[in-house]
C-alpha cells in the first residue's frame, strides 16, 4: 500500500540533469538544524555519473524549508524540492519521492544524518554496476551521540551477521543496515511500494524493504564508512520507551509476515523469534508495558527459551509482583542503570 503524493514541486526543468542515474532521497521534517549538512555530504559526491536530490519538505514549523530553498536556489542544476502548505506525515511524504524519482537508482539520506565520505556514490555504483544481480548496497558507518562521533560502527562491534550475498536471513536475525548508507535498484523500490510488505501500519519502511530487496538479489557490502547516523535526543520518557516497545513489536510482525511468505528452516525461525521476543521482553520492561513483557515471557516458554541472563529474570520478577506503579518505575529505573548499554 502507497499513501497518496500530493506536491508542489520547487526546480527548474531546464538545469537539471536529463537522464541521472542517483536519484538521491531525502526525507526532512523539523530538521533545521541538521539539514545543511544533509545537503552538503550529497554536494561533495565526486562522480563520473549525474545525480539529483530530490528533498521532500513536509511543512516543518522551523527554518528547514528555508535552508532547502537557499541551497536550490544555489544549485538549480542538481536540487529538487517537493513541498505543500501542510504537513502530510512520513509515508505520504515519502511517497513523493517515488513518483518524482527519475534515477535508474535510489540513494537514501534523510534530513539529519549525513554523508561524510566523498566517493560514497562512486563506490557503490562501481560495484553495482559489476553486478547486474545486486539490488542493494551498503556500508559501514559513524553513529553521532551529541557531540560524540563513533566510527565505523560495523568494524568496531565486530558485528557477526553483515547482510552481504544471500542476505535473506541475517536480515531477518539481526538488522545491520543503516539507511543513510544504502542504494538501492529502482526498480526494486518500486516492487516493493505494491507489495502487501510496504505497511503503512508499521513504524518504519526500511527494515522491510532491505528485507523484500533481499529476496530479488544480492547485497552488496562496502567495510568502509561513507555516512553517519546522528542518534537524535528526545527524553528518557515513559513515552520514549512506549515508541520504541511499538517499533519493536512492529518488527517482530515484519519479520513473522516475512517467514510465512518466505520460509527458512524450522531452526532459524525459533532462532529469529527467540531473539525478536528477548528485545521485546527488554523493552516492554523500560516501557512497564505488564501485559506485552508477559506475552513476550510466554512467546519465549513456548518456543523452548526461558530468560537466561540474570537482568532478564529481575525484568521479568519486577513485572510480576504486586506492586504501585511508583515502585515499578524505582526498580525499572534502578534496572536501567544497569541495561543502558544494550538500550
Amino acid at each position: 500500500m502507497t499513501a497518496a503524493a500530493e506536491f508542489v514541486e520547487i526546480s527548474d526543468p531546464s538545469l537539471l540533469p536529463a537522464a541521472p542515474l542517483v536519484s538521491v532521497h531525502m526525507l526532512t521534517y523539523r530538521h533545521a538544524p541538521f539539514i545543511a549538512q544533509a545537503i552538503e555530504g550529497v554536494l561533495a559526491q565526486q562522480t563520473d555519473f549525474p545525480i539529483e536530490l530530490i528533498i521532500a519538505e513536509d511543512c516543518s514549523p522551523d527554518q528547514t524549508l528555508t535552508i532547502a530553498l537557499e541551497y536550490q536556489r544555489r544549485r538549480p542544476d542538481l536540487i529538487r524540492i517537493l513541498t505543500l502548505d501542510r504537513n502530510v506525515g512520513m509515508f505520504a511524504n515519502a511517497s513523493r519521492l517515488s513518483v518524482a524519482n527519475r534515477g535508474r537508482y535510489i540513494a537514501a539520506c534523510e534530513g539529519d544524518d549525513y554523508w561524510h565520505h566523498p566517493h560514497k556514490l562512486q563506490l557503490q555504483m562501481d560495484l553495482m554496476r559489476s553486478d547486474p544481480g545486486m539490488v542493494l548496497c551498503h556500508t559501514d558507518y559513524d553513529r553521532r551521540i551529541g557531540r560524540r562521533v563513533k566510527k565505523s560502527h560495523h568494524a568496531l562491534e565486530r558485528r557477526s551477521r553483515i547482510a552481504a550475498g544471500n542476505a535473506y536471513v541475517d536480515l531477518l536475525h539481526e538488522w545491520t543496515v543503516m539507511t543513510a548508507t544504502t542504494v538501492y535498484r529502482a526498480d526494486v523500490v518500486r516492487d516493493f511500494q505494491l507489495s502487501p510488505f510496504n505497511r503503512l501500519d508499521w513504524p518504519f519502511g526500511d527494515y522491510n524493504l532491505a528485507l523484500f530487496a533481499s529476496l530479488q538479489g544480492r547485497v552488496g557490502y562496502i567495510p568502509v564508512s561513507t555516512a553517519t547516523w546522528r542518534k537524535v535526543f528526545n527524553s528518557a520518557s515513559n513515552s520514549g520507551f512506549t515508541r520504541t516497545l511499538r517499533l519493536r513489536v512492529a518488527d517482530f510482525e515484519c519479520k513473522e509476515m516475512f517467514m510465512a511468505k518466505y520460509p527458512v528452516a524450522e531452526e532459524v525461525r525459533r532462532s529469529v523469534l527467540t531473539e525478536a521476543h528477548e528485545i521485546i521482553l527488554r523493552d516492554a520492561f523500560c516501557a512497564g508495558d505488564k501485559a506485552e513483557c508477559q506475552r513476550a515471557y510466554e512467546t519465549m516458554k513456548a518456543l523452548g527459551k526461558t530468560p537466561s541472563s540474570v537482568l532478564q529474570r529481575l525484568r521479568m520478577l519486577t513485572m510480576q509482583l504486586v506492586l504501585p506503579l511508583w515502585a515499578v518505575q524505582f526498580f525499572r529505573n534502578a534496572l536501567l542503570v544497569v541495561t543502558t548499554r544494550w538500550l
